[in-house]
């Protein structure tokens, strides 16, 4: 119950400090480019549990405490702090009526998370039965398996609901249900590919990987914003202006850059263009935003959001799966870079045999111009 960089699982990325979503949707792209680009296709189940929280049987997560090492003295006092409880809500002064709390981590707290990050664990075990590898983040359940890209897709198939059912059989061991409306199984390459788009925590993908569906979310999120900013012109100067982009519209555009970034220039253009599209409204040129307000273009600060990423790999500030994701070279750096890490990242380029474009449009491409940095800019 740990909490820090050590959870219960290196599969389950809540609660853990100095790790988000974003950094698994990262993890994960990378991981689909990789097997691809490699020969094989993606075979993935996607589930997320009813309830969640508000659905843990007391007497098993007490077990499940046992059997991971805790003590006598604190699983009385877990014993005692999971007991029901009267809870009731009170709005101005108004109290609902009085109900009884049970068989939950009391969400809100701060025991909520390892609770429950501790009776969600062994769901790993069946979410490998079929050979796949498992990702968790908080109730959200996703298990992906590489095949071999001339594999059927009925095989893939058989594969994946086989994985589906022993994943329910632990819901049912341990009394909780997954959402059928939330569940999908999808193969994931861009020839081979099978299924409709799916959410991937806040991520619209494509079983093509194409990224049309989130670009499109994307930009129906930030075209109404953009437009009722303009429409304060007559009321705000053009740096306040450039400063509500950069607060309302920045932060959109960038959630999920780790995860479109590997799109086509054509596809991430529709993008650019909004940006532009702003600044010709304001009558200035991209060049005047970028010295006189710092108002870099998107292609600019997405190439140095995934150079950041990488150095944060090199820092050894990510989940480990970074590091089997990007390993080290043989070469140093000269002089060394700092916090100890003298090693240049491992690219992948040698071993693609198949989609050439969709590597080099991807994080991986971006190791090499890492690698070649001066150590100033770097610093």
């Amino acid at each position: 119950m740990a909490s820090g960089k050590k959870n219960c699982s290196d599969s389950q990325w809540a609660s853990t400090t100095g790790l988000s979503s974003k950094d698994l949707v990262d993890m994960l792209v990378l991981s689909f480019i990789l097997a691809i680009c490699t020969g094989k296709k993606i075979g993935c189940f996607l589930s997320d549990i009813s309830g969640a929280f508000d659905r843990v049987c007391k007497e098993i997560l007490i077990s499940k405490l046992q059997g991971r090492g805790i003590g006598g003295f604190f699983l009385k006092f877990l014993d005692a702090y999971l007991a029901p409880r009267i809870g009731n809500v009170v709005v101005q002064g108004k109290h609902s009526v009085d109900m009884i709390l049970k068989n939950t981590v009391f969400q809100g707290t701060v025991l909520g998370p390892p609770l429950w990050n501790s009776f969600f664990a062994d769901v790993s075990i069946p979410a490998k039965s079929t050979g796949g590898r498992e990702s968790m983040f908080a109730d959200d359940l996703n298990v992906f398996q590489e095949f071999d890209r001339r594999k059927s897709l009925a095989e893939v198939q058989d594969t994946l609901q086989s994985c589906r059912e022993n994943v329910h059989k632990w819901g049912k061991t341990n009394r909780v249900s997954f959402d059928p409306s939330k569940e999908h199984l999808v193969v994931l390459h861009p020839f081979e590919n099978h299924g409709a788009a799916f959410k991937l925590l806040g991520l619209m993908v494509d079983t093509d990987l194409a990224m049309d569906s989130a670009i499109d979310s994307l930009l129906s999120k930030i075209r109404p914003k953009i437009t009722a900013i303009l429409r304060t012109r007559g009321y705000h100067s053009v740096p306040d202006l450039i400063t509500q982009f950069k607060t309302h519209i920045w932060g959109l555009m960038e959630a999920n850059m780790g995860g479109i970034f590997h799109a086509t220039s054509t596809r991430l253009a529709k993008i650019d263009h909004e940006q532009d599209r702003f600044l010709r409204e304001l009558g200035i040129s991209a060049e005047e935003a970028f010295e006189e307000f710092n108002f870099a273009p998107p292609t600019l600060r997405r190439n140095i959001g995934i150079l950041g990423l990488l150095h944060k790999r090199v820092l050894g500030k990510c989940h480990p799966s970074f590091e089997n994701l990007l390993p080290w070279y043989s070469s140093r750096f000269q002089p060394a870079r700092g916090h100890g890490h003298n090693k240049t990242l491992y690219g992948h380029n040698c071993e693609i045999s198949h989609c050439q474009g969709l590597f080099s449009r991807s994080i991986f491409a971006m190791v090499d111009m890492y690698n070649t940095l001066p150590q100033h800019a770097v610093d």
